[in-house]
């Protein structure tokens, strides 16, 4: 009956931080009171600092703690009554809560926190698991000796066993560096002790040629262990020799020493070796021992470990018959037979298909170009980068490069002379004086103001002699030029403005060039500049 009333008791507490509440009994009247206490279980190693906590919300009387050999006061454990418990160094919610310096097996069990309220008590309970190291691990297999022997057609079983650890045991497999667990199911069982258990887990898995030789760990893991227990056993895999396709072998030069290398795998060991060759795979006339010689041929094989081997046949100055032949390698061992079949040939060897690694290469480079077409395409159709409209010219600019142009090609073309100069300038004046005088004043004024023009007008105002009443009528508008003038401009003395306008045409082509050089390099647009990168 006691058993029972104290199951219910947690049962109210509850494993999260509880509150248990105290009302008034028949005949007795007081306030409400509530029980702080986490009843989870605690694990604590040997040795190791153990809390317990006990909080009470509202008033009480005292408190104890019991276990199932003995109760401990408060007040006696807040005093030092006991050196080995004291009182815990929060006290806030936690009136009840005393600390054990290092915990022992004695403490293992049922911890049970009584607060005594005016009219009734209150109750938590707390199981303490004390650990003891799991023992050491067993594997258990029927056979003797220092390797497991298993077949790659049938399923092994193999077990592992903890014959006792509080608590119990975690049991891990592995076969080399890889975890197998999930091959294997654990049995945990209670082995007669308080809270002690037995693990035993069992492995059952069917192992492949390439896994002979590996190492089979039975792993244990446990709160007390810093680094895992380990129980190992090397594997012997057995199986008849592994068949392969047809090997070929090329680009074998006529006239050399040749030697066919040939690997294989088998477990046992062979008891039966030997080359045949003839005609046809079906037609093998001749067999060659290994080791062994005959003729031109010599055999022998070489053992590299965990049931691999590599067979050889060397052949001494190699011919056309010997390429026409086909070869057989014949391998036995005590589960079975294989025969491997070798080509000779002297062509050059066939280009391999494209390996997993050539193709993702390939697909890769593929959606990199096909990126690249569709980015520009959308850059294209947005205007954007090299795309982008360019600026609208200057038209003051494309007019000084145009002038620019025309004065350099007038300056210094090659047929340019200083008499088509002189013509030219007299070509010009003779539109001048074509036109009214106020049209030539106008006209003057508004030109290039280049000296020669200046020089001109005024040496015709004074020179030009005045016509006489007889001559022939000048028709409005319109101006003869002397003769006497054009001789004047014929004159050597009148060929230095024209020199000085060719400067001068000069001058203002070297400064137009300059200030563009000067705008291009300080002030370049950057689309063009983003373009010319990239």
């Amino acid at each position: 009956m006691l058993k029972i009333v104290a199951f219910t008791t947690v049962l109210l507490i509850g494993k999260s931080r509880s509150c248990l509440t105290s009302g008034s009994r028949e005949g007795v009247r007081g306030s409400d009171v509530a029980l702080l206490f986490d009843s989870e279980e605690v694990i604590v190693n040997p040795g190791d600092p153990l809390n317990l906590d006990c909080g009470v919300q509202g008033e009480f009387r005292s408190c104890v703690w019991e276990t199932a050999s003995a109760t401990y006061q408060i007040e006696d454990v807040y005093s030092n009554l006991y050196s080995w418990m004291g009182k815990p160094p929060v006290e806030e919610n936690n009136q009840c809560g005393i600390i054990i310096n290092s915990a022992n097996i004695e403490h293992h069990g049922i911890w049970t926190c009584k607060v005594y309220v005016r009219g009734n008590s209150l109750v938590g309970k707390k199981k303490v698991v004390v650990t003891i190291k799991p023992t050491t691990p067993v594997l258990e297999i029927e056979q003797s000796g220092g390797t497991l022997e298993v077949s790659n057609d049938e399923e092994t079983e193999v077990k592992c066993s903890v014959a006792g650890a509080r608590p119990a045991a975690d049991i891990r497999w592995y076969l080399g560096d890889k975890d197998i667990t999930v091959f294997a199911a654990a049995d945990q069982t209670p082995n007669g002790e308080e809270d002690m258990h037995k693990t035993v887990s069992t492995l059952s898995r069917t192992f492949e040629p390439s896994e002979n030789g590996r190492l089979l760990t039975c792993t244990v893991m446990h709160q007390t262990l810093v680094v895992p227990d380990n129980a190992s056993i090397p594997i012997s895999v057995i199986f008849k020799p592994i068949e392969k396709p047809l090997s070929t072998y090329y680009q074998i030069v006529p006239g050399s020493d040749y030697e066919v290398r040939l690997n294989f795998s088998a477990n046992p060991s062979p008891t039966t070796t030997e080359w045949r060759y003839g005609e046809g795979f079906q037609n093998l006339a001749t067999s060659i021992p290994v080791p062994g010689a005959t003729d031109r041929y010599t055999t022998s094989v070489e053992e590299l470990g965990d049931g691999h081997y590599t067979a050889k046949l060397h052949i001494s100055g190699f011919t056309d018959a010997d390429a026409n032949q086909r070869y057989v390698l014949f391998v036995e061992n005590r589960l079975g037979a294989t025969q491997y079949q070798v080509k000779l040939s002297m062509d050059e060897a066939p280009l391999d298909a494209l390996s997993g690694g050539a193709v993702a290469g390939i697909v890769i480079v593929i959606l990199i170009v096909v990126v690249a077409v569709v980015a520009a395409g959308y850059a294209r159709y947005r205007q954007m980068f090299c795309f982008a409209p360019a600026a609208a010219a200057d038209p003051e600019e494309g007019k000084d490069i145009k002038e620019e142009h025309s004065d350099t090609e007038s300056a210094r073309g090659p047929n340019t002379t200083r008499a088509a100069n002189i013509k030219n300038s007299i070509g010009k004046l003779t539109q001048v004086f074509k036109k009214p005088k106020k049209d030539q004043e106008t006209k003057l004024e508004e030109g290039d103001g280049s000296e020669d023009k200046k020089y001109v007008k005024e040496e015709t105002k004074k020179d030009s002699p005045k016509k006489e009443q007889g001559d022939e009528k000048e028709l409005p508008g319109q101006t003869q030029i002397p003769p006497d003038t054009l001789q004047i401009y014929a004159n050597s003395e009148f060929k230095v403005p024209e020199v000085q306008k060719q400067q001068t045409e000069e001058k203002k082509h070297t400064e137009i060039k300059a200030s563009r050089q000067t705008m291009n390099k300080n002030l370049p647009s950057r689309r063009m500049r983003w373009c010319t990168q990239n």
